[in-house]
């Protein structure tokens, strides 16, 4: 609580790399906390504390505000701005009030429901079907793009697929790091791109790093990489230049 008063969360960006228009068409927030004693400890350092005593719900909606309220000044500066996602628990999907605090960020700041997504692991969405499918289908109704991350790390149920409405689907890096080393991950890959398209889902690739990785990628039809390749998380100032030059 004293951290997040404090504001010693800050959020990064990754930005989400376009294939095809070779520009930043996005990017993730993701939050780091740096503590007074001069030490940056990284998400999975106190991420899972934060889940395994409830209070991940708070941090998601501070992550959330900080992200629409950054939208909102870049806006108001006449900047051009890239749509952001921002990663949410599962315990949000149990509480009906959650997608009506979303909202009431976004009215506050006066930010268009498409300039944000919500992304949820695959293993939450797996874990809490009923409930989850629900709170995607609230934030589509209200205009906020959903994405399903780390696709293929859990345990990946077709029915699942079947049923879920979202809008974007990112392959896991464990797969992505896995490109110039296993023939059978390749197939995998193209399978997934080639079945997402289908179904008018759009393809985020996690984690590439190598030249080899994104050229499979892109002659796989995949829609955007998010990378080392192209760009490692970075602080607000930074992302903002990037940005400003035109990306």
């Amino acid at each position: 609580k004293e951290a997040m008063e404090q504001k010693q969360f800050k959020v990064y960006f990754q930005p989400k790399y376009s294939i095809k228009s070779h520009e930043i068409t996005g990017a993730e927030a993701l939050v780091r906390w740096e503590r007074d004693n001069g030490t940056v400890l990284s998400p999975n350092a106190f991420i899972p504390v934060y889940e395994n005593n409830g209070k991940i719900i708070d941090l998601d909606f501070y992550v959330f505000e900080t992200v629409v309220e950054f939208i909102a000044e870049n806006l108001k500066a006449g900047r051009e701005q890239v749509p952001i996602s921002i990663n949410a628990s599962s315990l949000h999907a149990s509480d009906p009030q959650t997608i009506n605090t979303y909202i009431n960020i976004l009215k506050k700041y006066n930010v268009d429901p498409t300039m944000v997504e919500i992304e949820l692991t695959e293993t939450a969405v797996v874990s809490e079907y009923e409930s989850v499918r629900k709170l995607f289908d609230s934030f589509q109704l209200h205009g906020i793009k959903t994405a399903m991350d780390d696709f293929g790390s859990g345990y990946s149920s077709f029915g699942m697929l079947q049923n879920y409405n979202f809008d974007i689907m990112k392959i896991d890096m464990s797969f992505v790091r896995q490109i110039e080393t296993n023939t059978k991950t390749r197939s995998i890959i193209r399978f997934i791109i080639e079945m997402a398209h289908t179904m008018d889902i759009k393809i985020i690739a996690e984690g590439a790093e190598t030249k080899e990785q994104v050229e499979f990628l892109r002659d796989n039809g995949c829609d955007y990489i998010q990378g080392y390749y192209f760009y490692k998380p970075m602080p607000e100032e930074e992302f903002v230049k990037l940005l400003d030059a035109g990306r």
